[in-house]
Order: structure tokens, then C-alpha cells, then sequence
């Protein structure tokens, strides 16, 4: 009963604000030049709104920066122990590698993700760079947690990256502890955290925090990525292999800078690829399309 009271005695002062407000409408409606005036300052003020959510965005995004970076440094003195230097994703290329006395075959051309997808069957990641910045398919991409995915298009100023949570993604891991590569990685579809482990004979041990890596047999990724860890490992009498779930080093609804990997020896893999009978098997390769 009183907001009725109050809105009979406000009724000519709320009659007039209707009034006007259906007047101003019609004018930003039915003539241009106000109309090109009201929607220029709107999309101005949508753009600076834009921009100050960015900032603030990147700001409190800060923290989870400065924990990649640590995991990238720890990373790269695991790999000085393992004599992976070479490898590593942010060593210049004109270095040369000590053993080999050969220059570095990777480069790196760092890119940001503009749009990602966690939760379909086969999700896909969009990058802000192309084949204008040398960007092509079937280069591998990494962050400073681990593996990201591979390219499978590259249009002029953007690339699709398949990433490594798609159905259509695999790739054998190497085991540090185990001097070994076994196995295929792949994703279930599920948990964008997880992802099984299969194809590692049950005589193999196992054991629950053994870290899995990108191996020197790979094609596409350099050796020493950081893939996952085993989270758990059961095998039965039943099976010849174990059953094992992974769990990601990267987070992938965390991904903003990521680094393409470029082999510069590509060419000449490719016409090795062409004239070498291929193993329908693919043993010791990466398995990703």
C-alpha cells in the first residue's frame, strides 16, 4: 500500500521522466547524426570498460605469472642436470649443444591465447599469431608448465591449436626415473585435470609421483616437457598392462603466454617422412595427427 500511495503522489514528476525518456529515444532512433554521436560515445565508453577489465584482470592474474615462471626455472635446472639444455624451450637458438658440437634445432615464437575451451570432447585453443609469424601446422606448443598441444591450422594472423585435452591427442611420455618411454597419453574427455596413461606393460614399475616428460624420440615436442605426473597405478593379472591416470602439469583454464616450437630440421624430416617406409605402429614417435 505505500509504494501504490507514493507512486500516485509522485505520478506527474514519474509521467514527465517517462515522457522524456521516450522522447530522447526517438531521437537517437529516428535521426543519424544524434544516433552516430549516442552509439560513438557508447562504444567508447564499452572499449575503455574493456581495457580496465583487462588491467585489473592482468593484476590479480599476477600471482599465477609469477608461479609459472618459478615452475620455468625449476624446470630449466632439471634439465641442466639432464644434460636437456639443448632442448629447453627458451634457450637461444645459436647456441651449441656441448655433446654435438650442432647448433639448437627449436626456436620459439611466444603468442598469447585468445580463446580456449576446457569442457568439450575435443577442445581446441586459438592464438593470436599465424603463419605471417612463422607459425604452421604440426609445430607443438608449450607454456611454462608443460605441453599445450599441437597446430593443426594456421590462417594469416591467428592459429588452432589441437590441444592436449582432445580425443585426438597423443603422445608417449618418457619416464626420468625409469630412463624409459612407454606408454601412450591421451584424454578420456572428462577431467581437464587428468588423463589416462595406457599401453605400459604391468612388469614396468610404477609408482605414484613419477614425473612424465616429452621424450628424445618425439617429432614435434622437444625432449624434457614436463607432461604430468602419475596420480595413480593399478594392474591386475587379468591385463598386461597397467591402469594409470595422469595428472597434468598444465593448467589449462589458467593459459594466457604460450610458446610455439618451431624445429628448424623440419624440411628435411619431411622428406625423410616421404621416402622412408612408414610403421603403422609408430613406435617411439608421437602419435598426434
Amino acid at each position: 500500500m505505500v509504494i501504490f500511495r507514493w507512486i500516485r503522489n509522485q505520478a506527474h514528476p514519474l509521467l514527465f521522466v517517462l515522457l522524456l525518456l521516450s522522447a530522447v529515444t526517438q531521437i537517437f532512433r529516428y535521426h543519424f547524426f544524434q544516433h552516430s554521436i549516442f552509439f560513438g560515445q557508447a562504444l567508447g565508453i564499452h572499449r575503455q570498460l574493456d581495457e580496465w577489465k583487462t588491467d585489473v584482470t592482468e593484476y590479480f592474474n599476477l600471482r599465477n605469472v609469477n608461479q609459472q615462471l618459478i615452475a620455468e626455472n625449476t624446470l630449466l635446472k632439471q634439465q641442466l642436470n639432464w644434460n636437456l639444455t639443448f632442448n629447453s624451450p627458451k634457450r637461444d637458438s645459436s647456441y651449441r649443444d656441448t655433446n654435438t658440437g650442432n647448433f639448437v634445432k627449436y626456436e620459439y615464437i611466444q603468442a598469447r591465447v585468445i580463446r580456449n575451451s576446457v569442457n568439450d570432447q575435443n577442445n581446441f585453443i586459438v592464438l593470436d599469431r599465424g603463419f605471417k609469424d612463422g607459425i604452421k601446422r604440426h609445430m607443438s606448443v608449450v607454456c611454462p608448465m608443460g605441453i599445450v598441444g599441437v597446430v593443426v591450422e594456421s590462417a594469416e594472423h591467428y592459429s588452432l591449436v589441437m590441444s592436449v585435452l582432445n580425443s585426438k591427442f597423443e603422445i608417449t611420455p618418457y619416464f626420468y626415473d625409469l630412463k624409459t618411454s612407454q606408454g601412450v597419453v591421451s584424454w578420456n574427455g572428462e577431467d581437464p585435470f587428468h588423463a589416462d596413461l595406457e599401453e605400459v606393460n604391468r612388469f614396468v614399475k610404477v609408482k605414484v609421483g613419477m614425473k612424465l616428460y616429452t621424450s628424445n624420440y618425439s617429432l614435434l615436442f622437444p625432449a624434457g616437457i614436463p607432461i604430468g605426473s602419475i596420480e595413480s597405478a593399478s594392474s591386475n593379472l587379468k591385463s598386461n598392462f597397467h591402469k594409470i591416470k595422469v595428472k597434468l602439469a598444465t593448467d589449462f583454464s589458467q593459459l594466457d603466454v604460450v610458446s610455439v616450437v618451431r624445429n628448424i630440421h623440419q624440411k628435411e624430416l619431411d622428406v625423410l617422412n616421404q621416402i622412408t617406409p612408414t610403421d603403422n605402429s609408430e613406435s617411439n614417435n608421437d602419435r598426434n595427427p
